[in-house]
């Protein structure tokens, strides 16, 4: 079944984006790795942002979230907010993906132009591990 395979072909292609943008980072807190990206939603191929309902734009950036306990994925709660350079400030709305072998986290930012945008999230996660707060910043052409 062709729609089975759409999963799977938006982990590939954001973990290549991925890659490719160098903006893929890993962060380790207690037994948790954290993995996070941002990156320009035109890069997602348009079949399958229309079946994730993903925006494809040249002001659209997407950000991917995923994180593994001992190489397991794992399911969290994520907040999390982006500010530009004039301190304007969007909620970021994240939507779960759950696959057999992943499970990950999109968002998507409006950004106008040349800025940079300064990213704030909240990880909560399924133990007593204490929530941790990702921050990181993109600067975009």
């Amino acid at each position: 079944m062709a729609f089975s395979r759409w999963p799977r072909r938006l982990a590939i292609a954001l973990l290549c984006f991925g890659l490719t943008c160098k903006a893929e980072q890993r962060i380790e807190t207690g037994p948790y790795d954290i993995y996070y990206t941002a990156f320009p939603s035109m890069l997602v191929p348009a079949e399958t942002a229309q079946q994730h309902k993903i925006t494809r734009s040249p002001n659209r950036i997407l950000l991917n979230i995923a994180v593994r306990n001992d190489e397991t994925p794992t399911q969290v709660g994520i907040t999390g907010t982006s500010l530009n350079l004039l301190n304007q400030s969007q909620i970021l709305n994240f939507t779960e993906i759950k696959e057999q072998s992943a499970i990950y986290y999109l968002a998507e930012v409006i950004n106008h132009e040349q800025d940079t945008l300064r990213f704030s999230i909240t990880i909560e996660f399924p133990t007593d591990h204490p929530s941790y707060e990702l921050t990181f910043q993109r600067q975009y052409y």
